[in-house]
C-alpha cells in the first residue's frame, strides 16, 4: 500500500503529543509497571500475550493490575486475531508481543490495518537490541514501519502517556496503532502521573465494507483506508453486493452452489443477536445477499481467532465459519485458545476435501481427521444437507444451544 506524504504527514501529527493534561500527582515506578498501566487506564479488556523475556513481564504486571487472569497464548498470529476481534468487537484490546513474534503475526497484522477496528487496538512490539534474547539480530523498526501501521516509539519517560494516546489515535483512525519499545529498558525508573481514558464512543455496527476482506471489495476497501490514515471523509460509490450463488465468478460457483443447503439452515439457526467471523475462502462469500450469514473476515484460516475475540468482547452468540483448507492451514491453532480459555465458540467447517478459493488442491488423506481427533467430542456432523434441511437445521440448533465448544462439520459434495 502506498501512502501519500500528505498522509504520514496527518498520521505523525495525531501520534504526537498528550491525549489530554496528566493528573498532577506523579509517581515513581519500573517502566514494566508503567506500560501495564497505561494499558489498564486506558480500559483495555482484552490484552493477549505469547511469553517471551521481558514482553511477558508487562503482560503479567498489567493481569497483577487489573485482576484480570494469565492466559498466555501460544501463537502470536493467534494471540493478535484474538485482539484484533475484540476491537472490531467494541472494546480496548492489545498484543504484547516480541519483536519476532509480530513478525510471525505479519499475516494478521496487515490484514486488520484494512478491516480497522470499532475501539482502540494497541500492540505493543518489544525489541531486543541487544540480541541477547533472540535466535536472531531483527532489524524491528523497519519492518514494523513497513506493514504501514501507524507507529510511536516512544522514551521511557513518556511512553505511559504515549500508549493512552495511541489507544485514542486508534479509534480516531480505525485502525491498529505499534507501539515500539526496548526490551531492554523495562528495569528503568519513570515518573508517572495516571489518569483514566473516557470509554470509547462507537460500538460495533454489523458493515462488511469495512471488516469484511473479499476480493470484490478490496479497490473499495483501500480507498478507505487511505482516507482514513489521511484523517479524510469516507467518499466514494460502494460496489453492489453480488447475489449469492448466481453472481459470483464462474470457478466459485459450483463449491458455492454445494454450500447452499448448509447455509440455508445456519441463516436460520443462528439467530439476529449473532456475529460469525470466516477467512478468506468460498465460504465467505455466503457474507452477501440473500444469505448475509457472515459479518467480518480476515486472513486464511483466521475465523477461530477472530471469533474468540468477538465473544470475549461481549458476543457471547459468536460463531466461526470456514472451510476444512483453510482449518488445516492455520484455523486449527485457534481452537487450542478457545480450549484453554473455556470459550463455548461455535465453529462451523465446510468439508469437502480440497481448496475451493485456489484451484482445488486436496486435502492429503487423514489430515483433516487427525486435526480433529482430539476434539472428537466436540464435534458434530451434518451429513447430506442437500437432502435433509430439517437434520442440518437440527445439528446447527443443537450445538447453538450447547453450553460448550461445538464444531460442526458439514460435508458436501
Amino acid at each position: 500500500m502506498k501512502m501519500t506524504p500528505s498522509a504520514l504527514l496527518t498520521v505523525s501529527l495525531l501520534l504526537s503529543g498528550s491525549a489530554a493534561s496528566a493528573s498532577p500527582k506523579a509517581e515513581k515506578t519500573a517502566l514494566t509497571r508503567a506500560i501495564a498501566a497505561a494499558l489498564v487506564d486506558a480500559g483495555a479488556r482484552v490484552v493477549t500475550n505469547v511469553p517471551a523475556t521481558g514482553v511477558t513481564e508487562v503482560f503479567d504486571a498489567f493481569c497483577d493490575l487489573s485482576g484480570q487472569p494469565k492466559t498466555y497464548s501460544y501463537n502470536e498470529e493467534v494471540a493478535y486475531t484474538v485482539a484484533h476481534g475484540a476491537a472490531i468487537g467494541g472494546v480496548r484490546s492489545a498484543a504484547v508481543l516480541k519483536s519476532h513474534g509480530f513478525a510471525k503475526a505479519a499475516n494478521s497484522v496487515i490484514d486488520s490495518l484494512t478491516a480497522g477496528n470499532t475501539a482502540g487496538f494497541v500492540v505493543l512490539v518489544f525489541n531486543d537490541e541487544s540480541g541477547e534474547h533472540s535466535d536472531t539480530d531483527f532489524d524491528t523498526l523497519p519492518f514494523v514501519r513497513g506493514t504501514k501501521l501507524p507507529v510511536v516509539v516512544p522514551k521511557p519517560g513518556a511512553a505511559y502517556e504515549d500508549v493512552l494516546q495511541a489507544f485514542r489515535t486508534s479509534e480516531r483512525l480505525r485502525v491498529p496503532v505499534a507501539v515500539v519499545l526496548d526490551s531492554n529498558d523495562l528495569a528503568k525508573e519513570v515518573s508517572v502521573a495516571r489518569r483514566r481514558l473516557p470509554a470509547p464512543a462507537a460500538a460495533y455496527r454489523r458493515d462488511v465494507y469495512q471488516y469484511l476482506l473479499f476480493p470484490l471489495l478490496a479497490p473499495y476497501q483501500q480507498k478507505m483506508l487511505e482516507a482514513r490514515l489521511a484523517g479524510k471523509p469516507l467518499t466514494g460509490e460502494k460496489p453492489r453486493l453480488p447475489i449469492i450463488p448466481d453472481q459470483l465468478s464462474p470457478q466459485f460457483q459450483a463449491t458455492a452452489r454445494s454450500y447452499v443447503p448448509v447455509f440455508e439452515a445456519f441463516k436460520k439457526v443462528k439467530g439476529a443477536d449473532a456475529v460469525t467471523a470466516g477467512d478468506t475462502g468460498t465460504s465467505t462469500a455466503f457474507a452477501f445477499p440473500p444469505f448475509d450469514c457472515i459479518d467480518m473476515a480476515t486472513y486464511y484460516g483466521g475465523s477461530i481467532p477472530l471469533a474468540i475475540g468477538l465473544y470475549l468482547s461481549g458476543k457471547t452468540n459468536a460463531w466461526a465459519v470456514t472451510g476444512d483448507y483453510a482449518f488445516v492451514a492455520a484455523g486449527h491453532m485457534g481452537l487450542i485458545e478457545a480450549v484453554q480459555r473455556g470459550i463455548p465458540l461455535k465453529v462451523l467447517i465446510l468439508h469437502n476435501g480440497f481448496a475451493a478459493a485456489t484451484g482445488g488442491q486436496r486435502i492429503m488423506p487423514d489430515v483433516f481427521e487427525r486435526l480433529l481427533s482430539g476434539y472428537k467430542d466436540h464435534i458434530r456432523y451434518i451429513k447430506h444437507a442437500e437432502a435433509d434441511a430439517d437434520a442440518a437445521r437440527k445439528v446447527l440448533a443443537e450445538a447453538k444451544a450447547s453450553g460448550r465448544l461445538e464444531i460442526i462439520v458439514a460435508e458436501v459434495p
